[in-house]
């Protein structure tokens, strides 16, 4: 008996998917480009030269151009020095201030509260 169901059940199965075929939609004009294809790959280069493609897959992901740093080496040295200075630097991974409101207080003050207490007992 259960042969005869498993026969009924696959005959059905292919009568369905005969249901869902379709033909085949013809264009109704064949695409014509109006560029050579030496005038895509040059525009194609161009655009690599100034860094404007984008990286495949990433249509709308707006890719900014490079900067060039006005500062020199030595300056972002001493300005990363001074942040670490006054407490302001973030900690690496960390995107917001705000995860990290605490300052960390400066190493002569720090000092100074360790040795009073020691000094008074």
């Amino acid at each position: 008996m259960q042969v005869k169901q498993l026969i009924a059940l696959s005959a059905l199965a292919l009568a369905g998917t005969a249901v869902l075929a379709d033909d085949i939609t013809p264009e109704p004009a064949p695409f014509v480009s109006t560029r050579t294809r030496a005038e895509v790959k040059a525009e194609v280069q161009q655009a690599r030269a100034r860094g404007e493609l984008q990286p495949a897959g990433e249509e709308d992901v707006v890719v900014a151009a490079p900067q060039r740093s006005t500062l020199t080496r030595a300056a972002v040295k001493a300005e990363v020095l001074q942040a670490r200075a006054n407490g302001e630097l973030i900690p690496a991974g960390e995107q917001l201030a705000v995860a990290h409101p605490v300052q960390r207080a400066r190493a002569a003050d720090t000092l100074a509260q360790v040795r009073t207490p020691a000094a008074t007992h």
